[in-house]
C-alpha cells in the first residue's frame, strides 16, 4: 500500500493531473489530453500549511514519468510564504526537494491571507494567489457503530465498525471543511520461537530484541473527505461518517485495540475544488491507474509565463484534532486466522548462498508435536509490516 505521502504525490501527478479548474467562474471543465501533451519535467509545488505552530513543509519536485509518476527533487530553490501585511516566512531546504520552516502563532493567525512564493534554480519565478486562513469549529463528538458492509455482492459482504464525527457549523467563515484520518491499531504475532539462519551460516535463535511478538501499526488512510456546508443551516452537523473498518481476522485491527484520529481543516473556496475534484475522479475512476487521467491546474503560476503548467497546491487551514479508541467491540467474532504465518514445511530446501541470507524460521506446536519452517521476517518480529514499530504509542 502507498503511504499517505506517496499517495498524495501520485494523487498530484495522477489525479491531481485530473480537471481544469475555471477559477474565475469556480466551474470545472475536464479534458484528457493526448499523450504528446502529457511532458515530464512539470514542476510540481505542494504546500498545504495549517495554523497548528511547528514545522511546515513545502515539497517542490519535477515529474520523472506521468503514466507511473515518481518525483525528481529540485534542490536549491528559493521559498517563502507571505502574510498580507508584509511579514516572511523564509523555507529552508532540509533535503532534497523539502524546504522547511518553523511557524509560530504570532505568524499564524486567523483572518490572515496568505501567499507562496518560489524561485527554482533555473531563475523562473512561481506565485500562489492569496489564501485566508479561515476559523474551524470543534469535533463536538467522535463514536463507531458495528456494521456489515457489502462489497461486491452480499455474499461478500464483512461485519466491521464505522466512525462518525458531530460538528457544529456556527460561521458561514469556514463553510468548506476537509477530514484527513490516521488509524494505529495493535498488532500481535503468533506464540512461536524465531530462529534465524545469519550470513555466518549459523543457526541462531533470535534474541528478545530481534522476535517482537506486540506491534503498533499506523497508516493514514488515503480517502479524500471535503464537503461544503454552504447548503446547510447553522446548527449541529451529526453523523459525518469515515472509512469503514472490517473485523478481517488476518489483519488484526479489532482483535486488541484500534485508534482513529480525525483531523479536521477549514479552506477556501479554490481548495474545496481542488480536494473535492479529487475526490470525484478517484470515485469515477476506481483506483490510481485505472485509466489515462484528466489534468487539474495549479493556483501557483509561473509570474513570467502564465502558460506553463504547474502541478500541486497551496493552501492555508486551520485544524482540530480528536482522537477515538474501539477495543473490542461487542457482536464481532474476535477468533483469529490459526493458520497465520504458521510454519508449514515445503518440501526439501534448495541451495543457499550468502546472498540469500539471513533466513528466517518459525517453531510452533500442533496437536502435541513440534513444526519448524521458514516463515516471513515479519512473522517473528512484527517491526517488520509496513508502518510498525514495537513502541506503545504515548496516547494508548
Amino acid at each position: 500500500m502507498f503511504s499517505a505521502r506517496q499517495q498524495m504525490y501520485r494523487v498530484s501527478l495522477i489525479f491531481l493531473l485530473s480537471v481544469l479548474l475555471c477559477w474565475s467562474t469556480g466551474c470545472v471543465e475536464r479534458y484528457f489530453p493526448d499523450e504528446d501533451n502529457l511532458k515530464t519535467g512539470t514542476l510540481v509545488i505542494n504546500a498545504h500549511l495549517t495554523n497548528k505552530p511547528g514545522k511546515k513543509v513545502i515539497e517542490i519536485s519535477r515529474s520523472v514519468t506521468l503514466l507511473y509518476p515518481s518525483a525528481d527533487p529540485v534542490s536549491g530553490s528559493f521559498a517563502e510564504v507571505i502574510r498580507e501585511d508584509g511579514e516572511i516566512k523564509e523555507f529552508m531546504e532540509n533535503r532534497p526537494g523539502f524546504y522547511e520552516s518553523d511557524m509560530d502563532a504570532d505568524f499564524l493567525q486567523i483572518g490572515m491571507s496568505y501567499m507562496l512564493h518560489v524561485i527554482t534554480p533555473d531563475g523562473n519565478e512561481y506565485e500562489s494567489e492569496f489564501d485566508q486562513l479561515r476559523p474551524v469549529p470543534e469535533i463536538d463528538s467522535i463514536y463507531y457503530q458495528v456494521e456489515t458492509n457489502s462489497f461486491a455482492s452480499e455474499s461478500d459482504s464483512m461485519e466491521g465498525i464505522r466512525f462518525y464525527i458531530d460538528f457544529t457549523y456556527s460561521d458561514e467563515d469556514y463553510k468548506y471543511m476537509r477530514w484527513d484520518v490516521v488509524e494505529t491499531y495493535e498488532f500481535h504475532n503468533p506464540d512461536m520461537e524465531g530462529f534465524m539462519l545469519d550470513v555466518d551460516f549459523r543457526f541462531k535463535p533470535l534474541t528478545d530484541t530481534n522476535n517482537y511478538k506486540v506491534c503498533y501499526i499506523t497508516k493514514e488512510l488515503s480517502e479524500i473527505h471535503s464537503m461544503s456546508l454552504g447548503y446547510l443551516d447553522l446548527g449541529i452537523y451529526i453523523k459525518k461518517p469515515f472509512a469503514f473498518v472490517p473485523n478481517n481476522q488476518m489483519e488484526q485491527k479489532l482483535k486488541h485495540k484500534y485508534s482513529l484520529l480525525v483531523r479536521q481543516y477549514s479552506m477556501g473556496e479554490a481548495a474545496f475544488h481542488y480536494w473535492n475534484e479529487l475526490k470525484k475522479t478517484s470515485q469515477e475512476q476506481g483506483w490510481l491507474f485505472d485509466q489515462q487521467p484528466a489534468l487539474l491546474r495549479s493556483n501557483i503560476l509561473n509570474v513570467n509565463d502564465e502558460e506553463e503548467m504547474v502541478l500541486g497546491f497551496f493552501s492555508m487551514s486551520s485544524i482540530v484534532e480528536k482522537r477515538a479508541f474501539a477495543t473490542q467491540p461487542e457482536g464481532l467474532d474476535m477468533s483469529l486466522y490459526e493458520w497465520y504465518c504458521f510454519p508449514t514445511p515445503k518440501g526439501p530446501p534448495g541451495p543457499v548462498t550468502r546472498s540469500d541470507l539471513p533466513i528466517f524460521y518459525g517453531r510452533a506446536w500442533r496437536d502435541g508435536e513440534s513444526v519448524q519452517a521458514q516463515v516471513n521476517r515479519h512473522c517473528v518480529d512484527c517491526r517488520f509490516y509496513n508502518n510498525s514499530t514495537h513502541i506503545k504509542p504515548d496516547f494508548w
